[in-house]
């Protein structure tokens, strides 16, 4: 019996044999189920249908609210839903302040705002099984049939792109909750970091996505960009070939990256999109997310290949399976 050490999601072998192979899809409602790289759900209800996704926060204090909403809101985004309303769910050690309740919801109600979606539910409980405040949140969101992406015409040749930056969230949180520990980046590089806590929403990659001939998208959140990698090449069943020199990186996540034994490749990255699309829309997607202030990357490409390499410089390095995301060791490590 293999027993859980380290924190972060289960790998995705145990996922597979532990919890997904105990799910069955009876219902005819149930267009997209659970499946490794999907992080959504979808179900025909009648008209529109419904998109729906479910994201913990346990790796941040600080901004707890904002995160809650922006990383539930960025799983429907992945299928260019619009979302309605959310579910939270709320857990809070002994010890709790009103203030800070307060303030989370206040964080949550003022991201719902930037979304324009409701909060239209949820649960709020104090317990001794936490030790730090824990947000659970049920994203509601609604899509054309028309506008979801399909996996099934993704063919060799097809790009993988990316928007923003490596390790996106993982800098935001190390640069605002391990700021002390971090001097040595020098005070405008740790404000520009915390910063990027502002940039956590791809629901403007979803939405403009929805005009283009789009094959797959998957948010990087746990396992960074290489873990999203992974799950979309299991998802879409192609291989990939990835320039890691393309992957875009944020000065102050390169400075972190140079300056500790963090693999920022592996680092959490909530506001960054992996899109795999059709090479003949590359430009005018890449052009209107520009206008809207958001970079968008070509890092890769599709092929029939089983596996997901690098293949700098000539060489072919294959990108392990997801494990335990950087952001745990990282925290630790700067203590």
């Amino acid at each position: 019996m293999k027993i859980y050490s380290e924190p972060g999601k289960l790998p995705n072998a145990e996922l597979e044999n532990l919890v997904l192979s105990k799910i069955e899809e009876k219902r005819e409602e149930v267009l997209v189920g659970s499946s490794v790289g999907e992080d959504t759900a979808v179900l025909d209800l009648g008209g529109d249908l419904a998109v729906l996704s479910s994201d913990p926060i346990t790796g941040a204090v600080e901004n707890l609210g904002k995160l809650a909403i922006h990383v539930s809101v960025n799983d429907v985004s992945t299928k260019s839903a619009d979302a309605v309303g959310v579910l939270l769910t709320l857990l809070l050690p002994l010890g709790t302040k009103d203030s800070d309740i307060e303030k989370i919801m206040n964080d949550a109600r003022s991201a719902c705002d930037e979304v324009h979606m409701d909060i239209i539910g949820g649960h709020t409980e104090i317990t001794d099984t936490v030790n730090q405040p824990i947000m659970i949140s049920t994203v509601i969101g609604r899509v054309r049939e028309e506008d979801l992406p399909e996996p099934d015409r993704i063919e060799a040749g097809d790009l993988v792109c990316m928007s923003k930056y490596a390790g996106l969230e993982g800098t935001a949180i190390l640069c605002h909750d391990r700021a002390d520990a971090l001097h040595i980046l020098g005070s405008d590089l740790i404000r520009r970091g915390a910063e990027l806590v502002d940039d956590l929403s791809v629901q403007t990659e979803g939405e403009v996505a929805a005009h283009f001939r789009i094959g797959y998208m998957h948010d990087i959140t746990e396992g960074g960009v290489e873990g999203a990698l992974w799950e979309s090449a299991v998802a879409v069943g192609k291989g990939m070939e990835i320039q890691k020199s393309k992957i875009p990186v944020h000065p102050a996540t390169r400075a972190i990256e140079e300056s500790t034994d963090i693999n920022i490749y592996r680092l959490i990255s909530s506001g960054s999109m992996i899109v795999i699309m059709n090479p003949d829309d590359f430009e005018p997607m890449h052009d209107e997310l520009l206008q809207r202030g958001i970079p968008f990357t070509q890092i890769g490409v599709i092929t029939d290949e089983e596996g997901i390499v690098y293949t700098d410089q000539g060489d072919r390095t294959p990108i392990d399976p997801p494990g335990a995301d950087a952001l745990y060791s990282a925290l630790a490590e700067l203590q």
